[in-house]
């Protein structure tokens, strides 16, 4: 045999035997417990323990006031949420309510305020409105066609005066003699 086979045996052999060691130890163990179990159960089953009734009641008392308080939150919140609901459908009763009322009055105080109305004078005010509106307008295009206009007379302005410094130029390069004009 070679000396990696003879290692790999020794190995399979400690691990069978650490095997059966283990369960040899839990079976022990095992049985250890199962008597430390049964010496419990006999030593308690002689021993009385005296609890205090303060303790009793102390702890009574801490219970009593977890759940009170419990209770008590679960009850505000649900009458916040009733009240809200209850305030919220009063709300909305009264809106509707006064909504009937006050339209009824609105209409009738709408139709009183317009058998009010002057039409001759709506008429006026409405004319003397219009006249504004196209005087504004009239003004606006007098304004744009008088732009136009003084840039088109000062084109021909231009022009006038080329053809004038045009003759100008001439009539000096000419001699002219005037006879009988004084």
């Amino acid at each position: 045999m070679i000396n990696s086979e003879k290692l790999g045996f020794v190995g399979v052999a400690a691990s069978i035997i650490a095997i059966g060691y283990t369960f040899y130890t839990q079976r022990k163990v095992n049985g250890a417990l199962t008597a430390i179990d049964l010496s419990i159960d006999k030593v308690s089953e002689g021993v009385t323990v005296d609890i205090s009734d303060a303790i009793i009641e102390r702890a009574v008392s801490k219970a009593v006031d977890r759940e009170v308080g419990r209770t008590i939150k679960a009850i505000s919140n649900e009458v916040l949420r009733d009240m809200h609901t209850d305030i919220h459908k009063e709300v909305k009763s009264s809106v509707n309510d006064s909504y009937s009322s006050i339209k009824t009055k609105v209409t009738e105080e709408v139709s009183r305020q317009v058998a009010n109305i002057d039409m001759r004078k709506l008429k006026e005010e409405v004319k003397e409105k219009a006249k504004e509106k196209i005087i504004e307008k009239f003004d606006e295009n007098l304004d744009s066609l008088l732009a136009d206009f003084n840039n088109s007379l000062s084109n021909v302005s231009k022009i006038y005066n080329s053809i004038a410094d045009s003759m100008t130029k001439k009539k000096e390069s000419e001699t002219v003699f005037k006879i009988g004009v004084n």
